[in-house]
């Protein structure tokens, strides 16, 4: 080792911390990365990404892009029993607008991939990077702060230890983070906590059993009578995606189950049998997962911070832990390059809590919620879906739950009260591309700081260009398309269903801009004659020097 001083010190290199490390050495800080593991975890874990992150990813992976493998979900069933997979009671499933899926051109709204395939990317992506000092096989011993920060690191193969300095070490080493137990950082409990035997399995399609031949996508099924709650994932489309032969289930324990027997292949083999022809598969993975509902109380403490599962841990129901990580990776780094370049002020960093935590929150309840959909098998609930099914699922119309898997928007403490309909307005926003085809709002440069104005942006994109430029925000006009406009570079216009219209007028009603934060936070709303007054709100979001 050369250097025993960085910028920022990083413990843990799965996905957050190798994602922390290149967004932090793209800003042109030097970074230590630390992770034990000598080599990338084997089997797949996290399984689902969505818009936001592929974006990020799709960036810090640049010419490696091409070489990741991930298919988009096209919809996910809550079906009564295994022999209803048919017949969903309700459905999440991205709209189909003039007959084009909702952003299933640019990603999609879920995305399964192989994560053990990300890691090996990222780390070739690393150890390409001058900016980077990976130390794998390394394990840390201690940790203290001095004016900076200090670790003591152990080489795992020699023995040998080092102790290393930064000006910000970041804890992205997982549930049982060291860095948040030496931050003394307690644990907030949201909810119960949930035992699933997780089975990966490789397999072709012909490998469906007969009725099982769906699109990519998944399955919860509640089982009432087996009492066996299960999700089924089909990873391979029919027509579309490179991520292939691989299906995933989670299966609910029970208080009686063996788990060491639960898990022989003859006993998998009989669970997945419904699903796929056992002859046919090979097992990849199984193991007893416990699946929490944590949020971290401290995410700072001076220069320590901890991000991804050492600061939040959720049930997989949404999809979303993994994504959530990212999504408060990038806000962090993005404010510990504003200080560390003396843009900003140090208490900019107590915002990334702020920032971060009510959106974080949310995620993990809203996960719960659709969990209890999924567990809860009580006969009254039980007779409930009974009736829905007759009234919806047996009739080929299940109930839309695709609004209640979109994250909400978002409003923090010390925000400027944006307006109630605007809120509403954000999260099922659809406009056209160039192309004609539909995006999602939320898919729109979704990393950056986004100024949405009703119909023209002119009288704001002087003042915008008096910000410095490293935090200047994007700025773009939304028009609902009466007057003829087209989408462009500068303009986008609103896709026409009736649905679509009232989420402009939403959007809008009684404001003329949306100011954003990255992600589905909303900042404030104003209208016409408030622009000076928006962009001094904006800017003191920064805590400038």
């Amino acid at each position: 080792m050369e250097n025993e001083e960085f910028d920022v010190i990083i413990v843990g290199g799965g996905p957050i911390g190798s994602i922390a490390s290149l967004l932090l050495s793209k800003k042109g800080l030097s970074v230590c990365l630390i992770e034990k593991n000598a080599t990338p975890y084997p089997f797949p874990r996290g399984i689902a990404l969505n818009g936001f992150t592929m974006g990020v990813i799709e960036e810090l992976l640049g010419e490696k892009w091409p070489d990741f493998d991930y298919t988009t979900a096209i919809e996910v069933g809550y079906v009564l029993g295994k022999d209803r997979m048919n017949e969903p009671f309700g459905k999440m499933q991205p709209p189909v607008i003039e007959g084009e899926i909702l952003d299933l051109d640019h990603y999609g709204f879920i995305n399964w991939f192989n994560q053990p395939q990300l890691e090996r990317l990222l780390r070739a992506k690393i150890d390409d990077d001058g900016g980077i000092e990976a130390l794998y096989g390394h394990e840390a011993l201690v940790l203290w702060e001095d004016e900076k920060n200090y670790i003591t690191i152990q080489n795992n193969s020699t023995g040998d230890t080092k102790t290393l300095s930064s000006d910000y070490l970041i804890g992205a080493d997982g549930g049982g983070s060291f860095v948040r137990k030496q931050m003394g950082s307690e644990l907030k409990s949201l909810g119960k906590s949930i035992h699933f035997l997780i089975v990966d399995i490789n397999a072709p399609r012909s490998a469906l059993q007969p009725g099982k031949e769906f699109d990519a996508g998944g399955h919860q099924i509640i089982d009432p009578d087996g009492k066996r709650p299960t999700t089924f994932l089909l990873c391979e489309g029919i027509n579309h995606g490179t991520y292939k032969n691989t299906f995933r289930f989670e299966f609910a324990l029970n208080k009686n189950d063996d788990h060491a027997k639960i898990q022989s292949p003859d006993s998998i083999k009989k669970l997945v049998s419904p699903y796929l022809v056992p002859d046919e598969i090979k097992i990849v993975r199984s193991t007893i997962y416990k699946f929490n509902s944590l949020i971290s109380k401290e995410w700072r403490k001076g220069n320590m911070f901890t991000i991804g599962d050492a600061t939040h841990q959720t049930s997989p129901f949404i999809g979303q832990g993994l994504n959530l990580g990212v999504r408060n990776t990038l806000n962090l780094v993005n404010k510990i390059d504003l200080v560390s370049k003396g843009v900003s002020e140090d208490r900019l960093l107590d915002r990334y809590q702020v920032e971060c935590f009510p959106d974080s929150e949310f995620i993990i309840k809203q996960s719960l919620f659709m969990g209890g959909l999924l567990f809860n098998v009580k006969p009254h609930i039980n007779l409930i879906r009974g009736i829905i099914h007759r009234l919806n699922g047996a009739r080929g119309k299940p109930i839309d739950l695709f609004p209640a898997f979109v994250p909400e928007t978002i409003t923090i403490p010390n925000g400027f009260k944006p307006k109630k309909s605007s809120q509403k307005g954000y999260p099922m926003y659809n406009y056209k591309t160039e192309e004609g085809l539909p995006r999602s709002l939320r898919t729109y440069n979704p990393t950056k700081y986004r100024i949405l104005c009703k119909d023209s942006s002119g009288d704001v994109d002087g003042l915008v260009q008096e910000i410095p430029a490293s935090i200047q925000p994007l700025v773009i006009s939304l028009s609902d398309g009466k007057n003829g406009k087209k989408t462009s570079g500068t303009s986008l216009v609103s896709c026409q269903r009736d649905e679509d219209l009232k989420m402009h007028q939403k959007l809008f009603k009684g404001v003329d801009y949306v100011l954003m934060a990255p992600g589905y936070t909303m900042l404030g709303t104003y209208t016409k004659g408030q622009e000076k007054n928006m962009i001094s709100d904006y800017l003191s979001m920064f805590c400038l020097v």
